[in-house]
């Protein structure tokens, strides 16, 4: 995997820890494939809840997938991932202020320990990443809870558009995705690595656990496993900026591209159903959004 992909799924990876499960309860939202149809589209467009990193023998492109894509014309991500200057863009959000310091983060004995794990897998001094930001210290972690090389469903699915020659576009910019990241505070950040390498075995375990929670389509315990997580203050406070807001940013440009042209959209699975969710929301607005199960 070369250098660019693997940063960016590990700020995908990031991105889906920070995003709470589904919230909802309705029996048919345990589905990850859905069919947008009705307000005078001409052809439906199809919507599907992702996972951004497993290990390859985890990976599932079930025949449904393979064939709704077949019936779009164009695949849209969370982000535009066929922008060769999106990486730069990410790096350009991933330092810290002047005069600001990783180190002065944390505790004397949590950036011990943090640095020994990086030295441990990396081979890399700690101090040398003094400049960035703790979420993108967290993105690098990646391979630490994975425990393998991982696969993207987002790149498994562009190879797919691109074998049949689809345009592959974003549904927000990384400027709009890295303005949601900067909402929160980065004591918030600091919290979360402190987590994950205070106990990398636990961490190991419940990463392992949400795909398989994942795999299941079982979305109540993806958000069970969520809320179990974190407290509730922050719970709030990840749903509100990383789900909530963003979703309903997403509407009227996922309605737009849905106009031009049917389009397969492939979001973070935390994104589709709740009050709140991509689901409702385009139900909402007066489009039928039923599951494809076969």
């Amino acid at each position: 995997m070369n250098r660019k992909l693997h940063l960016l799924l590990a700020l995908l990876f990031m991105l889906a820890q920070l995003q709470p499960a589904l919230a909802g309860g309705e029996k048919d939202e345990n589905v990850l494939l859905w069919k947008i149809s009705g307000k005078g589209l001409k052809k439906p467009s199809y919507l599907y809840g992702t996972i951004h990193a497993v290990c390859p023998d985890k990976m599932v492109i079930s025949k449904a997938l393979q064939e709704t894509i077949t019936q779009t014309e164009q695949l849209s991500l969370e982000l535009d991932m066929d922008d060769p200057n999106m990486m730069a863009q990410v790096m350009q959000y991933a330092t810290l202020p002047e005069g600001q310091s990783l180190r002065e983060m944390f505790e004397e004995e949590e950036y011990k320990t943090l640095a020994e794990l990086f030295a441990k897998s990396y081979g890399m001094e700690l101090k040398y990443l003094d400049n960035m930001k703790p979420f993108m210290i967290q993105t690098m972690l990646l391979p630490v809870l994975t425990e393998c090389t991982p696969e993207s469903y987002e790149q498994k699915l562009m190879e797919l558009a691109h074998s049949q020659q689809k345009e592959v576009i974003g549904i927000e910019t990384v400027q709009e995705q890295m303005a949601a990241v900067d909402k929160l505070p980065n004591d918030m950040y600091v919290d979360m690595l402190v987590r994950t390498v205070s106990d990398t075995s636990r961490s190991k375990a419940e990463y392992r656990e949400m795909v398989e929670l994942y795999l299941a389509q079982d979305l109540k315990g993806l958000q069970e496993l969520m809320r179990r997580d974190y407290s509730e203050e922050y719970y709030k406070a990840f749903n509100e900026v990383f789900l909530v807001q963003r979703n309903k940013n997403w509407i009227p440009v996922m309605e737009q591209m849905a106009k031009a042209k049917p389009t397969f959209f492939a979001v973070g699975a935390a994104h589709l159903a709740g009050k709140d969710g991509v689901i409702t929301l385009l139900r909402k607005q007066g489009y039928k959004v039923t599951p494809v199960t076969k």
